[in-house]
């Protein structure tokens, strides 16, 4: 038996499918023979977190809560050793000339089957996209909106990567799917749950209606095709759309207001290929405001995430914060100001205090202290007290001979460039606490906070050439819906005086 449930935004789609699960244990069911999966590590360890806490079980009874390719690899008996990594990126990119940026060495439960970068990783994209599409290379470059690539360069390094792989015995994660397709067999589930289904490429589809499939009992498709955003990683709608024939539609959102319900509405409407819904909002009534710039937006109290279309608009918005002196996360690379700094600073005050710190609290901050404050005995004896021993302001003056009192700032003590303490200082100035901890303003592209949610929601509608003039217009309103459809109380749209913009 096969369902599909529709989760519009809020409407606690990953609670019912822990109840779902908590149900048939209770009835019976073997934690071991249910599956949780997704395409993204992000979704998949929600739920076996949730399950673990509310459901009471180990860790260890929830095997297949992970994503797909990683179930592959698990079933295939594969060895880490064997998957491509940063290092192979760097060698292949030599024998090609290109540079790949964003070839990190991924974790196995990592969700995306490819990434999209600059240099080789565009050409990359594309040869793992055509494979998740299962089109050929052609298509794929004639389907690209990046004019800027050439075909002789693509077709150099796809079969430079088809030869490196085989030569050094390498597979990729899109291997890993493509040979679990091909053997054919899987575990033997009572319950199969794919969660963020509208997100599958149609690889991932293949691998679930062939083979996943035909080993379950119960099937469970959970997602909403309003909320599909990565067209652009190959992923057709219909897919998801047409997964099954029984549905159950979510009618109640626990986050979205009525306000910023009406106007997500009227806004996902204009989607020619969806499935109509009705969902009611939350009690909240919420409050939608227009400002013609980020810096008309009160920032400075309470919760806020800050939404962009792209890392380009991303960047501006973090160095306009940044010059008004506002501190924020960034998702995806972190804190505004270096962690190092922040702990640096965290050190100095619990310091001041006369707290007294272990010598693994002290040991990065040693590395920070201003050369003129502290001899290099000094810094030594610093880095090498007993580590079963605790120590005071008073302890480290004494036994490191640091030239310092309870009443010296934290800019003369610790190595930090001028353009660092001019913004720290500016932070400190606005009230903000700086020390680690929730952030209180996160920015992101709206793709990396799919899934997230704030009180406050600012969204930019600034875009750019290549989505505005997209063949696909019925996803760049998905993606400005889902970022619409993050804020739980209110909603402020930053209009744009760019060239290129999202029109509403």
């Amino acid at each position: 038996m096969e369902t599909t449930i529709f989760g519009p935004p809020g409407t606690g789609k990953t609670t019912t499918l822990i109840n779902i699960i908590k149900k048939s244990i209770q009835d019976g069911m073997d934690p071991t023979k249910i599956a949780f999966m997704s395409f993204s590590r992000k979704a998949a360890t929600e739920a076996r977190d949730r399950a673990a806490v509310e459901l009471g079980l180990d860790i260890k009874q929830m095997l297949y809560f992970r994503t797909l390719h990683s179930l592959a690899f698990t079933w295939l008996g594969l060895d880490t050793k064997k998957v491509f990594k940063g290092s192979d990126y760097n060698d292949l990119g030599k024998l090609v000339g290109l540079e790949f940026r964003s070839g990190r060495t991924l974790n196995i439960e990592d969700g995306p089957l490819f990434q999209i970068g600059a240099g080789g990783d565009k050409y990359m994209s594309l040869i793992q996209m055509a494979r998740v599409r299962e089109i050929n290379l052609t298509e794929q470059f004639n389907d690209s909106w990046d004019h800027t690539l050439h075909w002789q360069q693509l077709k150099v390094l796809n079969q430079a990567y088809i030869d490196y792989k085989k030569a050094k015995n390498k597979l990729d994660f899109v291997d890993m799917i493509e040979k679990f397709i091909v053997q054919g067999t899987s575990p033997k589930f009572d319950m199969l749950i794919i969660d963020e289904a509208q997100d599958l490429a149609p690889l991932q589809w293949k691998m679930v209606k062939e083979v996943l499939v035909p080993n379950s009992k119960k099937v469970y498709y959970a997602g909403d095709d309003d909320q599909a955003i990565y067209t652009w990683m190959g992923v057709n709608v219909n897919s998801f759309l047409e997964a099954s024939e029984n549905k159950i539609f979510l009618e109640k959102s626990y986050r979205v207001p009525s306000v910023v319900h009406d106007f997500s509405q009227n806004l996902i409407k204009k989607v020619a290929t969806r499935q109509a819904k009705d969902w009611q909002p939350s009690k909240k009534e919420g409050s939608i405001t227009w400002h013609r710039d980020i810096l008309d937006v009160d920032l400075t109290s309470g919760e806020w995430l800050v939404l962009a279309r792209t890392n380009y608009i991303t960047n501006k918005i973090c160095n306009r914060l940044r010059e008004d002196g506002y501190l924020y996360w960034r998702e995806g690379i972190g804190w505004s100001i270096s962690p190092n700094v922040l702990n640096g600073i965290e050190v100095w005050i619990k310091l001041c205090k006369n707290q007294s710190l272990s010598t693994a609290e002290l040991k990065n901050f040693a590395k920070l202290l201003n050369p003129n404050i502290i001899t290099k005995a000094g810094r030594k004896s610093l880095s090498s007290l007993d580590h079963e021993q605790t120590y005071t302001l008073q302890d480290i003056i004494e036994k490191c001979n640091l030239i310092a009192t309870h009443e010296s700032p934290w800019q003369t003590v610790l190595k930090v460039s001028d353009q660092e303490i001019a913004y720290i200082t500016s932070v400190r100035r606005r009230g903000e606490r700086i020390l680690t901890g929730t952030p209180r303003i996160r920015i992101s592209t709206i793709h990396k906070a799919k899934g997230g949610e704030a009180d406050n929601v600012a969204l930019l509608l600034d875009s750019t050439k290549a989505c505005v003039e997209s063949l696909d217009q019925d996803s760049e309103i998905r993606t400005f819906y889902v970022g619409a459809t993050r804020a739980k109380k209110t909603l402020h749209l930053i209009e744009s005086t760019a060239l290129h913009r999202f029109n509403i």
